[in-house]
Parts: structure tokens; sequence; C-alpha cells
């Protein structure tokens, strides 16, 4: 029994979106405030949306100014609260500690990038490039990419990151817009930012054999992978749920995988 538990609470937590969208109003900002935590009262509920959108419907039907805020729910997971899914298909939760909202934190701000899959097709199936990348909390296989630059749009920059980061040259296209990513990180001084990262696939009629690398910005390595292998390897969980839409829109991959 209990071993079944704890697969249940690794699957909810594989589950678990980064962010959720709380709708409210400014006259309820102060008293989350003094609270120091989203709390709806006794034996009820603070909900949340997965989609931002909807909760600025919500929010707009009260009275008061609307707010949205930003909950970074895959952090807030992993120190101990607890979510659920309802019928509805909102999340909830009893108490959200306001160190995880990451829009009533001191110094915060948005940071938009974009990034891609560089991809190459040919008779053996598809292939989708990585990059290796070192971070504070280790290495790990991740999609090229960075902050738009002043003028750019976001598929001039995940077009103009993947050359940067893995080093190469060629001719590149769009092929599919895969939406946006979002989820809370700290910088280094410990201030809060959500990240919106837009993704796209993109193409080249010259996919290179050799890359070079962007060592100074932390790339160890760029390296083909077959979608299947490609999901596996991906483990930032902002990023799991494009890999599954990779398996989706390459099904022969899949099954190729699995022969």
């Amino acid at each position: 029994m209990q071993q079944n538990r704890r697969r249940r609470s690794q699957k909810r937590r594989a589950e678990m979106p980064d962010i959720l969208y709380h709708a409210t109003n400014t006259g309820r900002l102060e008293r989350y405030r003094k609270s120091g935590a989203l709390e709806a009262g006794p034996n009820r509920s603070v909900f949340l949306s997965l989609d931002e959108s909807a909760a600025w419907e919500v929010a707009h039907r009260s009275n008061a100014r609307p707010e949205v805020l930003y909950v970074d729910a895959g952090r807030a997971w992993r120190s101990g609260v607890r979510f659920h899914r309802t019928h509805s298909g909102l999340w909830a939760a009893p108490r959200i500690p306001i160190r995880h909202v990451l829009n009533l934190r001191d110094h915060f701000r948005e940071q938009v990038s974009a990034g891609g899959f560089l991809v190459r097709r040919d008779r053996g199936g598809v292939e989708i490039a990585l990059v290796s990348c070192t971070r504070r909390s280790g290495t790990t296989w991740e999609i090229a990419k960075g902050k738009l630059e002043a003028g750019e749009t976001p598929p001039q920059a995940a077009m103009r990151e993947l050359q940067e980061e893995m080093g190469f040259e060629g001719e590149l296209e769009i092929g599919h817009d895969m939406g946006v990513v979002r989820y809370g990180f700290q910088t280094p001084e410990g201030h809060p930012r959500l990240k919106s990262m837009h993704v796209y696939l993109i193409e080249t009629q010259d996919p290179p054999e050799v890359f070079q690398p962007a060592d100074g910005e932390g790339i160890g390595d760029v390296r083909w992978f077959r979608v299947p292998e490609a999901a596996r390897v991906v483990r930032h969980t902002s990023l799991k749920p494009l890999m599954r839409e990779l398996l989706r829109m390459f099904p022969d991959e899949r099954e190729r995988d699995a022969g």
C-alpha cells in the first residue's frame, strides 16, 4: 500500500504544472501580503487555472480592479504544498505561501526568450538536435534558447540562438510553432522571474553534421537524437509536455523505436 501511495505521489509530481494562475483583485492583495499566503478561509481552497486567459476572465468578473497572480506551482509542490485537480479542471490548494507567488515578490520581472528543436529528416527517420547545458543544478539535455534582442521577433531570436549556441551556419526556417512554455526561476541574486519561452520546430535544407558548441555559454555538447530518445533524455519539467507533443507529431518514430 505504501508503494502504491508513493507511485501515485510520483505520478502527481510528474503531472504538476510549472505555473498556475490565480484570479483575484487588488482588494485582496493586501490581505494576502498580511497573511503571508494565498488563502480563502477555514475549510476553503484557493483555486488556480492552467490557462492565464481563463484566469483573467474570472478576475474581470469582480467589481474591483482585476489581477492575476503567477504561482510557481512546481516549486510549491516540491516544498510541500499539496494541490489537487477539481472536477471542473481547476487546481486547488488550502494555502500557498507568498514566496511561491512570483509577482507578489519584490524585484519580479518577466523574461521573454525563444528557442527550438533543430530537425533533420532522412530515410532513417526524424532526428532532433539538443544541447548539453551545465547549470548550477548539474548537466542536462535541453533546447537551444535565449533572450530576445532589441527589435527581434521570437522566431528570429529562436533561429539566431540555435546557430549561436550550437555553432553552425545555414539557412533556417520555422517548421512549426509549438507555443509558449512558462516556468519560474530565481536569479543569482534571488530575484523572482517568470520565464516565457517561445518554442519552434526549426528546419534547414542542409543539416549540420559537425557543431561548434558555445562553451562560453555553458554548452558542452550538441547531439542528434531520434525523437523517442530525445523524449527520454530531456528531464526539465517545463519541456516534458513539448516532448510528448513531438511524439504525437511523429508517431512513426515511436513505432520504429518500439520495433
